[in-house]
């Protein structure tokens, strides 16, 4: 009877011993479970990988942003350029859609290129322009305002009868032609009334007939550029006479003369 009890006591005993260290297993394991793991060397590897890797990154952008920072400061600034998109015919107004620009370091731009496409729109060119073609102010001009049929015809006036300023573009100019000799002697008559102004310049001459004077371009029909050189070949003078509005047809009203 005592084996029996003292093996109870002991089953009992060694019960509680394991129930308690069931628990202590319990309590290790939840408290592992609360814990950090600790990484194993694989894991170590590549976040040390990583971190290299963003180092390098970072060293490699701050290379390239200080040659590109060197470089621009070796270029200088750059302003806009204005090129063509498309292909423009000749005599063909450029628009909008035309246009593009690009950016190019000043020191080897033109010196007459265009920067801005207010500078293209409404100009044409006298020759097809290609796409990408860069444009400078000599390659386009204003379109004509000529009449359709008309020519623009060159007069320069000497620098002492330049009209004092007074003929301008748009307006309105008689030819006239002083005739000398026969038996009536000199005569003076209209070769052209009423002739378009379209431009004037300083400095300008014609055939050599004068220079550093005042010249005109007029808008004539074919016709009348004969009628002028005619009257050239004939006339001992011609003169530009100013019409003022309401003047009738062929009859200089009251004018200020130039003698070309």
């Amino acid at each position: 009877m005592l084996g029996v009890r003292s093996k109870r006591k002991e089953s009992s005993q060694g019960g509680v011993s394991a129930d308690d260290g069931g628990r202590s297993t319990s309590l290790r394991s939840g408290g592992k479970s609360r814990s950090v793991r600790q990484m194993n060397p694989r894991q170590r590897q590549g976040v040390l990988l990583l971190v290299l890797a963003a180092i390098g990154l970072i060293v490699v952008f701050a290379l390239i942003a200080s040659y590109v920072s060197s470089v621009s400061k070796q270029v200088g600034p750059v302003e806009d350029e204005v090129v063509l998109t498309r292909t423009v015919k000749p005599y063909t107004p450029i628009t909008s859609a035309d246009l593009g620009s690009r950016q190019e370091p000043q020191r080897w731009a033109a010196r007459n290129v265009m920067t801005s496409p207010s500078q293209a729109i409404g100009q044409v060119s006298q020759t097809a322009l290609q796409p990408g073609t860069v444009l400078q102010s000599g390659m386009v001009s204003a379109p004509s305002q000529l009449p359709p049929g008309d020519q623009e015809f060159t007069l320069s006036l000497s620098p002492d009868d330049a009209v004092d300023g007074q003929i301008k573009p748009e307006s309105t100019v008689d030819i006239i032609g002083v005739f000398s000799g026969g038996k009536g002697g000199g005569h003076t008559r209209v070769v052209v009334p009423n002739v378009k102004v379209l431009n004037t310049a300083s400095g300008g001459s014609s055939g050599g007939s004068s220079s550093g004077g005042f010249s005109v371009i007029l808008a004539l029909t074919p016709e009348q550029v004969l009628q002028v050189e005619g009257a050239k070949s004939w006339a001992s003078d011609l003169a530009l006479s100013l019409v003022q509005q309401g003047t009738k047809q062929g009859v200089p009203g009251p004018v200020t003369q130039g003698s070309l």
